[in-house]
């Protein structure tokens, strides 16, 4: 989806800013450092493959063995050799890269040490699965269209080349996205990874950085669990062609971002740290993991597991999964096998093998990290024949190759959720109970209230309580009904020139200035705290004020003048998310999941939000004439016709079911459908000018 410029966050705009400044400040060092050679290690007999296929070109000339040891051999190729050798091994070997590119010889030989030496047979923790309580949360919250969204985003860019503009705008974009998905959370940071040369710190590996993001473990925070996959693509013909890369991996980025989102909205705490990476400069060397894993090897960091998403969505009929079972971890490899098994019992998991440096696991794998990679459909073509995507490293390896879905890559976010959740243990963090709206005796119940602004009396019909008048206000006052204190009670409270004035039901009056006269009262719960916050919308800057229960205070820019805010959690993370509806369009910008915009009404509905299937995610809604359109967050569009055109709509939860029910303010009659049991009741309380409170917040 695209997000108009004016309705940027002002902390994700400089966020943005941040992170360019880092990804971009390379370049004049890079522009000068020439154009190295670099030493190759491949293995032995695919080189010979290679060579005798490209006998009669200047390539098997420069294909030529400098040394060779064990089945590897080194080579050295400058930035172009290597552009080709990546189109080679794609063409023989369906690989990407299939080699691993280092800044020297001597380099190249530790690598091909590290690499004789690196075990399969190597278990740093007991594997066990006993999380349930988080991963299954967890799995149900993955969706789809999320997954699809961020692979159309990155193969939108020209391509992804770690040496080209397109590599650093895709960097950015990551940046940015991960940023925006972590926002709230203090135990979370997103930064961009600068790759030095280790023997000469002012020249760059790659002027693309990695971007790694850190949810800080809770009781084991040197443990570190690690998800990555690469986020640069290339065009195995044209190193400066188009390269969308959907599958070849905005898919494996895709997966990773959409678990990000997950485990943000699910509010999950991990006992050990988790990291997720988007890797640059995989395709022509495993430059940038690589170089992560050489310095955590030398930095001693307790790295206990390792996944690699690279290829997602791309599916055959062999397998949902499939296990690359060389250069990775046995012990490992099979407790991926068993959480399939426990958490997504429907998927038939397979092994196969891709050979030497076929993807960023390799690198782990070396620094003796248990690695694994599942892969998305059958790599090799031993035994069964290979299903592998043949349309990477071309333009034509967009989302359209997997039926314009991202169906296959979201079992992959399921699974690197259960990887995460039971290597890194850990638990969801209960959001505090959201009250019930215009529940003014605190018994889960909407109560029946009206403001008479001729005298300024709230009248309100408890639902337990019995009936109350309480002097509060002015006729000019606009209601704002809302839990300010936190004890699961509405209080009685008015919102006039800027200045609210609240009596709450705990604490007492209180007055807060807060806002301008013109401003659009929008009190809701936007820390999560469980107390609603004191905010107001700016309609004539399309800016939002929110003075947070919690600490501190928060503006952004967010919509246009003329727009109706509708402020409602509608992500279920027990966090208000601001949200406007412009002319039948609403545009929410989530707490965990960022902006997003959906066509539902017409301009001259009348919008509202409420809860009316339950699952804890308010529900877009319009009044239209006397009929109800809701679009249900559990699925499907509700349509009641239940009114007349000129009713006041004033829904709220009256039966204390946790959906909110459809009612109608007509005259001093309240007519209300009771979704407890699909009844209906109609209630004589107030006079004709009477304001209902459960209409408080509905613009006209």
């Amino acid at each position: 989806m695209k997000v108009s410029i004016r309705f940027l966050l002002v902390g994700a705009f400089a966020c943005l800013i941040v992170g360019a400044a880092a990804i971009y400040f390379d370049q004049g060092r890079q522009a000068t450092a020439g154009a190295p050679d670099y030493w190759i290690t491949i293995d032995s007999a695919e080189l010979d493959h290679l060579r005798k296929d490209a006998a009669s070109s200047d390539l098997a000339v420069r294909l030529e063995p400098v040394e060779s040891r064990e089945g590897i051999s080194i080579i050295k190729l400058d930035e172009l050799g290597s552009q080709a050798l990546s189109g080679s091994m794609h063409a023989a070997f369906h690989k990407c890269a299939g080699f691993m590119r280092h800044e020297s010889l001597e380099a190249a030989r530790r690598s091909i040490e590290a690499s004789l030496r690196a075990t399969s047979d190597l278990q740093l923790v007991d594997y066990t699965i006993d999380n349930e309580a988080a991963v299954v949360p967890m799995i149900a919250e993955a969706a789809e269209p999320n997954v699809r969204q961020t692979i159309i985003d990155l193969s939108a860019l020209p391509n992804r080349r770690h040496n080209l503009q397109g590599g650093l705008d895709g960097a950015n974009m990551i940046l940015t996205k991960w940023r925006n998905l972590v926002v709230g959370r203090s135990d979370i940071s997103v930064t961009p990874y600068g790759h030095f040369s280790p023997t000469n710190p002012d020249v760059f590996l790659t002027q693309q950085p990695s971007i790694v993001m850190t949810i800080q473990g809770t009781e084991f925070p040197d443990e570190i669990v690690v998800l990555g996959g690469h986020q640069d693509s290339i065009n195995g013909s044209n190193s400066t062609g188009a390269a969308p890369g959907a599958d070849d991996d905005a898919s494996g980025i895709a997966s990773l971002t959409e678990a990000i989102r997950v485990i943000v909205a699910k509010g999950f705490r991990p006992k050990r740290t988790i990291q997720f990476m988007a890797y640059a400069a995989e395709e022509v060397g495993l430059i940038g993991s690589n170089n992560i894993a050489q310095n955590y090897r030398a930095q001693n960091k307790n790295v206990i597991g390792v996944m690699q998403l690279d290829m997602t969505n791309y599916s055959g009929n062999w397998a949902d999964i499939v296990m690359i079972t060389d250069n990775t971890n046995a012990a490992q490899n099979q407790f991926i096998r068993d959480l399939a098994a426990e958490y997504l019992p429907t998927l038939v998991v397979k092994d196969d093998a891709c050979g030497y440096g076929c993807s960023d696991h390799k690198s782990w794998h070396d620094q003796n990290y248990p690695a694994s990679m599942p892969f998305e459909a059958k790599f090799s073509n031993t035994g069964a024949p290979r299903q592998y995507n043949t349309l990477i490293h071309t333009t034509s390896d967009t989302i359209a190759r997997s039926n314009n879905n991202a169906n296959h890559a979201v079992k992959f976010t399921k699974l690197a959720l259960s990887f995460a959740g039971e290597l890194a243990k850990g638990s969801i963090a209960q959001a505090a109970p959201e009250p019930t709206k215009f529940d003014f005796d605190g018994d889960g119940k909407a109560d029946v209230s009206v403001f008479r602004s001729n005298g300024g009396v709230w009248h309100t019909n408890n639902s337990t309580a019995g009936y109350s008048a309480i002097p509060f206000g002015l006729p000019t006052d606009q209601i704002v009904p809302a839990d300010f204190d936190g004890d699961g009670k509405t209080d009685v409270a008015v919102y006039r020139d800027g200045i609210w004035h609240l009596l709450r039901s705990q604490a007492g009056y209180t007055s807060v200035l807060w806002g301008l006269a013109g401003d659009i009262p929008q009190p809701e719960d936007f820390d999560g705290d469980g107390t609603a916050d004191i905010a107001v919308f700016r309609p004539s800057n399309g800016t939002w004020y929110i003075l947070r229960s919690s600490g501190g205070s928060s503006i952004y820019q967010f919509g246009l003048n003329g727009d109706r805010a509708v402020a409602s959690d509608f992500d279920g993370d027990g966090v208000a998310d601001a949200a406007v509806y412009r002319g039948g369009i609403w545009h929410v910008l989530g707490s965990n999941q960022g902006y997003y915009s959906l066509q539902f009404g017409i301009a001259t509905d009348t919008a509202m939000t409420g809860d009316f299937d339950g699952d804890g995610k308010a529900d877009p809604t319009v009044f239209r004439g006397g009929v109800w359109y809701s679009l249900r967050s559990a699925g499907g569009v509700s349509i009641i016709q239940w009114g007349l055109g000129a009713d006041v709509p004033a829904a709220g939860d009256f039966d204390g079911d946790g959906k909110a029910d459809i009612a109608v303010y007509r005259g001093g009659v309240w007519y209300i459908i009771n979704s407890s049991n699909g009844s209906y009741r109609i209630e004589l309380f107030g006079l004709t000018d009477d304001e209902p409170a459960s209409a408080a917040y509905i613009q006209p």
